[in-house]
């Protein structure tokens, strides 16, 4: 069907062409460069004209990225084909993938497993690892000029990482003169003021233009279409771009250097989601609407270092900050028209602080977990004497009451019913000791509309249990737990990449280096545990204390409303890395007739690394005794009683290397200078990704480095191009493999050895194809279309691993197989632009299939299709300026990009979330929509 299409649109120019001859024969025509005939740098080691390259590619040009407001620089890419972008996190955090390679990408902590984001030719990051990712660290200014995109094939014998995709965002020339751009946005379901954001430029070039400095930069303030009462993103960027030419009787060329400067924050959006009944037409429950407030108002800490002296402050409505410095220099020298060289080197150091708060779970207050186990209780024993848990508001009022009875006490009457809470025996402490005897916060009735769920999974005898849920009354007096993020990130990098290049009349060769060098620091802090509220803007923690039936006040949380310190998901890790990659590369192109292009790149990569791995998991002894007084000394404040100590056997360090051979090889006819076809084969590998965290225990001192995963990929592809309608449709096949080479504990109780060979297998195939078509020159239409069939061949589950003692003996080994996850059948983009006059008008329809959640066979969830339609009107009446309003979702189209159950905890056995799903599709969920219709307005101004 697109075969079809593109021929139709090819014979619909040519006719267009024929009826314009006349009229163009008595004018002169300007001319134009083809989308084919762009020169490319981008995964070909030397610039290259795009049809000889012989690769699967896309281009951005300035005019396109200017059509309609980018909120990010993943969100750019969405119109590119193959590539799928997850880009509901706002600014930074988002997912990257293409040609339905989900796996290993399935978190905004990890969304850039198989692509790599180039700026200028050189990674923006060259070592990832979990929450270090490529986005964290771009964003697209008012200097950028171009986006290439490589998808497959001689990506992967480009740069590190990129076997997948390769996307390198370009800074543009200098220019004389100055530019100022003002842009604000309109976002929410009331449309407030929220987006303000400068951009400006300026640049000086001498009369000769072999001399230019250019500086340009960006301030922006956001609080998101929900508006917290803060701003979620602030911060900026700037650039300077310094450039010289030179002509010398050895050569002529050129030196750029460029130093950048970004420090930016931007809030986590996908954590806060909507409560709704049902999901799939989803009933909005009272009080909370589509732009609902669930960001955390307050809940300052201070926490011990662990691993200095001291302490240190987080406020988790600081949300993350991203900062690099890096200064690159790049050098171009031809001799002649045969020999070129080019060098480039990058110095930087990046720098993430995170603080954040994460909603965990809904609880009921008359819950363990909202009580006992939420601070501690369960270690010291505290609410083993029959007392009250006293919940207080930030004004210090009290909000709830629970009664814990235990030893045949009987405290407190039950606020819903007005009878007296049970008494409670030795028998029955463990159902009944929790008794809500007083509360007035806010959607205390709403209720979950649990029922009955049959797991799908059989039990040993062949049945199939089934249960209620949730149990009892926990159902309702719903809180929502929290915990805080408080981590560090950093890398300081070298990296370097030189090439030589000679060209033959019908050939050329090239062969170069690229060499990298990091120094990493991970430390994440495990810190306290929350009860709030949950209500629109009124999440904030709640104090908490317990009142003994004698009348001592123990405190639970600190000011912040913190409690149990050393607990949380997050443990506490401080982890350095030292790697080094080397990599010497090759490549030959070769021409014989005008019919034929032959290109071969090969890349051998060494990687080095020395990781040092701290885990502070080993509770302190005190911290069950209520006499101690933990960290500060007073054994009234619990909240600091339980905190972790560092033990010798979870210090462990590890020297691993790893040698890795990616080579790419491709065939091109050209039928005429219009038409052409091309097979490309890929053998290619993904060296190991989280180094730094990669040993972190004894155990896994046994993995290799790498490679993490591995592809061998088919391409054939139909390049069609003259000035008026050109483009591209791509056939892929690729087969890739995932391996977390998993450890399992040996017959000596004591060394671990790896299991067999783990690699997941998956297949992807499909087409992609894009066009770029004037229809006249006032109108001119850019599609592009994928479809997709992925499926997961071989997923292993090792069973039984020491069940029956441990070693291999007794290793069982399942094999999964099914539909690949989060990938959809078809991915459309159509962009249609129309000039008046001094206006342009611009439509952007987009359009997503619908995509499973995951390989399990019994697992029936899926998202739903995506779909979006954006307009802008530009208009360039007024002397060197452009104005832009752009409205994005003009139809205000709902989707959801995720949904949970608000039933997904103490689930009778063998019952699954998506048990609840598929037989409570009515019951309480939380979901993320898209963003509703937002309005945007920019002004460019040049001087």
């Amino acid at each position: 069907m697109v075969l079809a299409l593109a021929a139709g649109a090819g014979a619909f120019s040519a006719t267009a062409a024929q009826a314009q001859s006349a009229e163009a024969a008595d004018k002169p025509v300007a001319v134009e460069t083809t989308a084919v005939d762009e020169v490319i740098v981008t995964g070909v080691m030397v610039g290259t004209a795009a049809k000889k390259a012989n690769v699967s590619f896309s281009v951005l040009s300035e005019d396109d990225m200017s059509k309609f407001t980018p909120i990010s620089a993943d969100d750019m890419l969405r119109d590119m084909p193959g590539v799928v972008v997850e880009s509901n996190d706002g600014v930074a955090r988002n997912e990257v993938f293409t040609r339905g390679m989900t796996i290993g990408t399935g978190a905004n902590t990890s969304g850039y497993f198989w692509t790599t984001i180039l700026e200028d030719g050189l990674p923006v990051v060259p070592f990832k690892f979990s929450g270090f990712q490529d986005g964290y660290f771009y964003r697209a200014d008012i200097s950028t000029s171009r986006v290439e995109s490589v998808r497959g094939g001689s990506s992967a014998t480009g740069v590190t990482t990129s076997v997948g995709a390769t996307f390198n965002y370009i800074t543009g020339k200098v220019k004389p003169g100055a530019q100022i751009q003002t842009r604000i946005g309109f976002e929410g379901e009331d449309l407030h003021l929220s987006w303000k954001q400068v951009d400006a430029a300026y640049g000086w070039v001498n009369e000769a233009g072999d001399l230019g400095l250019g500086v340009s930069g960006f301030y922006r303030k956001s609080s998101g279409q929900v508006d917290p009462g803060f701003d979620l993103n602030h911060g900026g960027q700037f650039r300077v771009n310094l450039y010289k030419d030179y002509n010398t009787d050895n050569g002529s060329g050129s030196f750029n250097l460029v130093y950048k400067h970004l420090d930016d924050t931007n809030a986590e959006l996908t954590t806060f989601q909507q409560p709704t009944y049902g999901y799939q037409n989803p009933e909005e429950i009272p009080g909370f609407g589509r732009d609902v407030n669930l960001f955390m108002n307050g809940g300052k800490q201070t926490v011990p270092n662990y691993f200095k002296p001291g302490s240190h402050t987080l406020d988790p409505s600081d949300g993350y900050r991203y900062k690099q410095d890096a200064l690159s220099l790049r050098w171009n020298h031809d001799i002649g028209e045969r020999l070129t060289f080019t060098g480039s080197a990058r110095i930087q150091k990046s720098t993430y602080r995170g603080q954040s708060y994460k909603p965990q779970q809904l609880a009921s207050l008359g819950s363990a977990a909202a009580t006992r186990e939420r601070f501690g209780l369960n270690i010291n024993n505290l609410d083993r004497t029959p007392g009250y848990y006293v919940f207080t508001n930030a004004a210090g009022q009290e909000v709830a009451r629970v009664a814990s009875n235990v030893a045949g006490s009987q405290l407190g009457t039950n606020y819903r019913t007005g009878a007296a809470c049970p008494r409670v025996t030795a028998a029955t402490w463990q159902t009944a000791s929790l008794c809500i005897v007083g509360n007035t916060l806010p959607n205390r009735d709403i209720d979950m509309r649990g029922g009955l769920v049959t797991a799908t999974i059989p039990s040993a005898d062949g049945s199939y249990n089934s249960g209620t849920v949730p149990t009892g009354t926990s159902s309702q007096d719903l809180v929502l737990l929290t915990r805080a993020e408080d981590n560090y990130r950093e890398s300081v990098d070298y990296m370097g990449n030189f090439t030589a290049t000679y060209r033959g009349e019908t050939w050329s060769i090239n062969g170069g280096l690229y060499l990298s060098r990091s120094e990493q620091v991970n430390d994440n802090w495990a810190n306290g545990l929350g009860v709030s509220a949950w209500a629109d803007g009124q999440v904030q923690n709640l104090n908490v204390k317990y009142v003994t039936q004698g009348g001592t006040n123990y405190q639970l949380t600190d000011a912040g409303g913190w409690g149990s310190y050393g607990s949380g998901l997050f443990t506490t890790v401080s982890q350095r890395a030292r790697i080094m990659e080397l990599s010497p590369y090759a490549g030959f192109a070769w021409s014989p007739t005008r019919h034929w292009d032959f290109n071969a790149s090969i890349k051998y990569q060494y990687f080095h690394a020395r990781t040092y791995s701290e885990t502070w998991d080993t509770r302190n002894p005190g911290a069950a005794s209520l006499t101690t007084g933990g960290l500060d000394g007073d054994p009234l404040t619990v909240y600091d009683n339980v905190y972790m100590t560092r033990t010798a056997s979870k210090m462990i360090g590890a020297d691993k290397d790893l040698s890795l051979v990616d080579y790419s090889v491709a065939l091109g006819y050209n039928f005429n200078d219009k038409h052409k076809i091309y097979y490309r084969y890929t053998d290619a590998k993904q060296p190991s990704s989280g180094v730094i965290n990669r040993y972190s225990t004894a155990a896994t001192l046994v993995r290799p480095l790498g490679p993490t995963a591995y592809i061998k990929g088919h391409e054939f592809a139909y390049t069609f191009g003259d000035r008026r309608f050109n483009g591209q449709v791509t056939y892929f096949y690729q087969n890739f493999a995932v391996n977390d080479y998993p450890t399992a504990v040996d017959t000596d109780n004591v060394s671990t050895y790896l299991l067999p060979e783990n690699f997941n297998k998956y297949f992807t195939r499909g087409i992609e194809t894009w066009a770029k078509w004037r229809i006249t020159k006032d109108l001119e239409w850019n599609p592009s279309v994928t479809f997709l069939n992925g499926k997961t061949t071989e997923a292993y589950v090792w069973l039984n691993t020491g069940a029956n003692g441990n070693g291999a003996a007794d290793d069982v080994l399942r094999v999964d197989a099914g539909l690949l996850a989060r990938s959809p059948k078809w991915t459309l983009s159509n962009t249609v632009s129309y000039r008046y006059k001094d206006f342009r008008f611009n439509v952007r329809h987009r359009w997503m299939d619908e995509r499973k959640l995951n390989t399990n066979s019994l697992d029936h969830r899926f998202l739903p299709a995506q779909d979006n339609l954006d307009v802008s009107v530009q208009y360039s009446g007024l002397k060197k300026t452009m104005v832009t309003l752009d409205v994005r979702n003009v139809l205000d189209k709902d989707y959801i990009s995720a949904y949970d159950p608000m039933i997904s905890t103490n689930l009778p056995t063998n019952v699954q979330v998506y048990d609840v799903v598929e037989q409570l599709p009515e019951s309480g969920y939380l979901i993320k929509r898209n963003a509703p219709r937002s309005v945007w307005l920019t002004v460019r101004k040049e001087f």
